[in-house]
């Protein structure tokens, strides 16, 4: 073998054609030597076999013991390895964590059996060999669910004229039935980097009865223009039947035009607030709305459900007028379309319009957890395992909720009306209730004595919580009806402190049962769903294996958990498994499985050989690249940046000497003012008396004598 220089070496790694880029070549390495050590075997003709030849000597030094696990012939991916990696690919694992995770359960990275380079290539190979029938897989899945549910489940998707998919909707049995219970706000958002095809994801998320968020549906659509959201929304109801109360979105304008001509006049569509202030310092200016009482005194009449509309208004006006903003074109835009946004609008709006949600903090939160199980290099066949495990996991936490409820929370008062709302309420939604309650004894007192007008009596109460506004209640005995002009009741779906207050003073000590939303209720599901929907039967061969594998699983770890902690225990269980394996490999004989037998264990269906669907075309939307990052972002560093004292005017601010506007203000007024002090007397040389000079250069003047007194 011949030694290369290391110049040589270098050169080798890229190879140039003439006129050409440069290209870098991969670093490969090669085992073979020419070693010709070897051992022949041949038929002597009489039925047995004899050495004909054998060579000892090799010219190279032989594997180590500990080696020999990097030995192709010693690694393998067997049937436990692949579904491993699979099972951690649903929860963001990658094949190198994955990796890790198996070698922590096995003990050591060579009980493994397999490299973490195996469990990347097995992922690979099983990306490349769906390829093309990666939609087809998908459909032929949502066609089993619906089958085995008798309906239950809901999917539809459409394609362009050459057969790629555009977009694809689809609704659980689950998403279905609580649509049903808790379907009167939706918030919806679409959400990137969830497949390798740049499509984006849009689930449909809701409110739970323990304030949780809770998918509905969910869509993928190619674009995110006013023909995919308007099919999306066609899709929405025609599934759930009925529109929400409320739609809660950002300002996306294809969006707009979508819920407009699909939802009728009757729905409430709502602008995120959250989003529309945070675009202020970017429109205004960072430091204005940082430094000055601007954005306090604007946020008192935004972000109030307690005034009227005319008071936002005259507030809007007097604080836009104190600072000089009357003539801003975007606050006068935000201004006219303020039905959208502005809590003063939907305070006497029902649930979602009124106060539930302001903001798709919901969907933002939503996005955030569904990218902790998706991956941006998944096909739509894995991305919806990752999404079902998701939603597996947002099941189980409202079931693990649900059996909370059994217990009774401690009651902070004496009142027997607090005790009643602990039977009804989930204990996240009491919780709520308790505060109101605690409030009505604290902070609430009656500002006048109360009328009684045609049976109805009528509270003026004063809030020391909210700065002593007052609120009017009615109250109607002979019914327990009651009412308050804050309009909590039917913003959110429970009664206010005032209410709480004025059934206080007439000794009631039960809730009103009008005014208990089933939508806050113990079990709502299970109680008030009038859908009678069939649960999805996982029936299929590939289903079945699984669950078998599990439950094997389960009963292993079942036995290495009853003798963990035992020594003799331990080397029985090991004696009963070698002996138990030697009988499994007696009596059953495990078939050569192909590639298509391990996808449909794995995904829960087979591959078909004929292609309908074609995969999408690869998106091009706007989160699908860098996202940019606005100056006032980067200065502050995703942090709230501290205060600092600004050198030339000694104030604690955002800016230092170098930007510092009362530097800008003096020197727009007059250069020479502050700085300047010129006398010129007769032929004399000018004397320049400078007290406070400030980085003034004045062009074309150059003094003949400076005689400087102070300078800064």
């Amino acid at each position: 073998m011949s030694i290369i220089s290391d110049n040589s070496s270098e050169l080798s790694h890229v190879s140039a054609t003439v006129g050409g880029p440069i290209k870098k070549k991969k670093k490969t390495v090669t085992k073979k030597c020419g070693c010709n050590a070897k051992i022949v075997i041949k038929n002597d003709g009489n039925g047995h076999f004899v050495i004909d030849r054998f060579i000892e000597v090799h010219n190279h030094p032989m594997v180590t013991e500990f080696g020999k696990q990097f030995l192709r012939a010693n690694r393998s991916m067997n049937a436990v390895h692949r579904k491993f990696v699979v099972d951690a690919a649903t929860t963001n694992l990658g094949s190198y964590r994955a990796h890790a995770l198996f070698k922590s359960l096995t003990g050591s990275y060579s009980e493994v059996g397999a490299t973490a380079k195996d469990f990347q290539n097995w992922m690979r190979d099983v990306k490349l060999f769906i390829g093309k029938r990666d939609v087809n897989m998908l459909i032929e899945k949502f066609k089993t669910k619906k089958e085995t549910s008798d309906g239950g489940f809901f999917y539809e998707y459409e394609t362009d004229s050459n057969g790629h998919l555009t977009r694809i909707f689809w609704a659980d049995v689950q998403g279905r039935q609580s649509y049903d219970v808790f379907g009167d706000v939706i918030s919806f958002d679409a959400t990137y980097r969830t497949n390798k095809y740049g499509m984006v994801f849009v689930p449909f998320i809701g409110v739970d009865n323990h304030w949780k968020s809770i998918t509905f549906a969910a869509c993928v659509l190619n674009h995110e223009d006013i023909t995919n959201f308007t099919w999306a929304c066609e899709m929405f109801l025609k599934v759930f039947q009925r529109p929400p109360w409320c739609l809660i979105t950002d300002q996306c304008p294809a969006m707009k035009v979508a819920i407009a001509e699909t939802f009728p006049d009757s729905v409430v569509h709502r602008y995120c607030m959250w989003h529309i202030m945070q675009k202020f310092p970017a429109k205004i200016g960072a430091v204005f709305c940082a430094e000055s009482e601007f954005m306090k005194k604007l946020n008192k009449f935004v972000w109030s459900s307690h005034i009227y509309v005319a008071e936002f208004e005259e507030g809007w006006s007097s604080v836009l007028k104190e600072f000089e903003l009357s003539e801003h074109i975007w606050l006068n835009d935000l201004y006219e379309m303020r039905k959208s946004w502005i809590p003063a609008f939907f305070r006497d709006k029902p649930m979602g319009g009124g106060g539930l949600l302001r903001t798709t903090s919901r969907s933002e939160s939503s996005n955030f957890y569904f990218n902790h199980f998706v991956q941006k290099g998944d096909t739509l066949s894995e991305f919806y395992m990752c999404y079902e495990s998701a939603i597996d996991k947002q099941l189980y936490e409202g079931k693990r909720l649900d059996e909370g409820d059994s217990c009774v929370p401690q009651s902070v008062t004496e009142k027997e009306i607090e005790k009643d709302a602990a039977q009804l309420y989930t204990r996240s939604m009491f919780y709520k209730v308790q505060t109101e309650i605690k409030a009505s004894c604290y902070h609430i007192k009656l500002a006048g004595q109360p009328i009684v007008v045609d049976g109805i009596n009528k509270f003026v109460v004063k809030d020391k919580s909210l700065n002593d506004t007052l609120f009017e209640v009615d109250l109607c005995l002979s019914t327990n009806d009651v009412s308050c002009s804050c309009h909590l009741f039917t913003r959110v779906g429970y009664l206010c402190r005032h209410c709480f207050f004025c059934l206080g003073l007439w000794g009631i000590e039960e809730i009103p049962r009008q005014f208990l939303s089933n939508r806050w209720m113990k079990n709502a599901v299970a109680r008030f769903c009038t859908l009678k929907l069939g649960s999805t039967i996982q029936d299929s061969e590939g289903y079945k294996t699984r669950d078998t594998s599990k439950k094997v699983w389960n009963e292993f770890q079942g036995c290495l958990g009853d003798v963990c902690y035992n020594k003799d225990g331990l080397e029985f269980l090991l004696e009963e498994l070698k002996f138990l394996r030697i009988r499994v490999k007696q009596k059953v004989k495990n078939p050569c499985a192909t590639k298509d037998d391990i996808l449909q264990e794995i995904y829960g269906v087979r591959p078909s050989t004929s292609i309908i669907v074609h995969p999408p075309l690869q998106s091009n939307n706007k989160g699908c690249r860098k996202r940019i990052i606005g100056p006032a972002e980067r200065s502050c560093d995703g942090k709230d940046r501290p205060k600092r004292v600004c050198k030339h005017c000694n104030v604690k601010a955002f800016h230092d000497s170098r930007n510092c506007p009362m530097k800008g203000e003096q020197l727009q007024v007059n250069p020479l003012a502050n700085g300047l002090n010129v006398n010129v007397q007769g032929s004399a040389p000018p004397t320049l008396n400078v007290e406070n000079l400030v980085n003034v250069n004045v062009q074309g003047f150059v003094p003949p004598n400076l005689n400087v007194e102070k300078s800064v």
